[in-house]
């Protein structure tokens, strides 16, 4: 038996200098789903800060944990497959990063994550 999925499905990703913008979907099939909630399952915030990180640090080279959130704003639910663009941006001088969870105009979740200092 597999592991259950905790990774979106990446359909496409771009990177210019600090910033990487990436193409995602929502599996219908998330370990995150189950129990959180059973009549329409949602992706937990937590979840969404946590891919945040994660892919920054392996596309930007950054720090893959926080020590701080400042300005979350979770504005929309996301849903088994549903379809979002993640922009991430790293701001080296003031060791932020900045992500966003958007479609076309619609804004899903946003926020600056103060990171931890690479060691």
């Amino acid at each position: 038996m597999s592991a259950p999925r905790t990774a979106p499905a990446i359909l496409d990703e771009r990177r210019d200098g600090d910033e990487c913008t990436l193409r995602l979907r929502i599996p219908d099939e998330l370990a995150y789903f189950p129990g959180h909630f059973p009549q329409a399952p949602v992706l937990p915030g937590a979840v969404q800060i946590a891919w945040a990180l994660q892919l920054a640090a392996s596309r930007l080279g950054t720090a893959p944990q926080c020590r701080e959130m400042e300005a979350l704003k979770f504005q929309r639910l996301l849903q088994p497959g549903d379809h979002v663009t993640l922009a991430l941006r790293y701001d080296r001088a003031r060791g932020k990063l900045h992500f966003a969870y958007r479609e076309a105009e619609t804004a899903y979740s946003s926020g600056r994550l103060v990171l931890e200092p690479r060691a």
